[in-house]
């Protein structure tokens, strides 16, 4: 069995794969192909890279997990549920920026490539997948409440390209379909990231968490 500093560096490495693999392999399909479009969704409806992407952070959990003692595996499970959730996001991101630029930097010509493409929201899907077979209460915040806009705002950020997608599909208006997916990406980004920004909360200061003394019970006294 591996020691733990080489489980976490050798899963941090199988994590960069899906980013790196597909930047690496776009590149060269945008380069080679009769068009920067045609390149890209070459490499976004693969299904080779889908498959090493997926076997790849597979490993990482498993190497991570398999190199840490047991007490420690449960801590090593809810960091990686929260890393695939953040890999989920990237992969969006890296993806969509891909099919702006493949497009020509036309906003319009690159989200209609990113929903063709498939790949992403459906990697990104199949992540938060995992990360809810990995740690189910983590994620959906049974017994944790907080966890609950975290979920809710992945889930919908991977649905604004779905909802666009679909939009399209039964021949709605383009801006309509394309206001509606973003808005929905939108929301579900400030749900992730900003959540104090929808409910109007304040983070409670470490001072509030502590119990003060009720104001008609006398202070406890010191034997001598």
């Amino acid at each position: 069995m591996p020691s733990k500093d080489t489980g976490e560096d050798v899963a941090f490495l199988l994590y960069l794969v899906p980013v790196v693999l597909g930047i690496i392999y776009g590149a060269y399909e945008i380069a080679t192909a009769a068009t920067a479009a045609s390149g890209y969704l070459i490499v976004s409806k693969s299904p080779y890279l889908f498959l090493i992407s997926v076997a790849a952070v597979c490993f990482a959990v498993i190497v991570e997990v398999r190199s840490t003692n047991v007490p420690e595996r449960n801590g090593v499970i809810q960091a990686n549920t929260s890393r695939l959730q953040i890999l989920a996001v990237v992969v969006l991101i890296v993806s969509f920026f891909g099919a702006v630029g493949a497009g020509g930097y036309n906003l319009t010509t690159g989200a209609i490539l990113f929903i063709d493409g498939r790949y992403a929201f459906i990697y990104a899907f199949f992540l938060i997948g995992i990360s809810l077979l990995l740690s189910p209460k983590q994620v959906l915040g049974n017994l944790k409440v907080a966890s609950v806009p975290d979920i809710l705002g992945l889930l919908l950020m991977v649905a604004g390209p779905v909802l666009f997608w679909a939009g399209l599909k039964v021949h709605l208006n383009f801006a309509i379909s394309a206001i509606g997916g973003l808005v929905v990406g939108i929301i579900g980004f400030v749900l992730l990231f900003m959540p104090n920004l929808l409910t109007g909360k304040k983070q409670p200061q470490q001072s509030q968490q502590k119990q003060s003394t009720p104001s008609g019970a006398s202070p406890p006294k010191v034997s001598s």
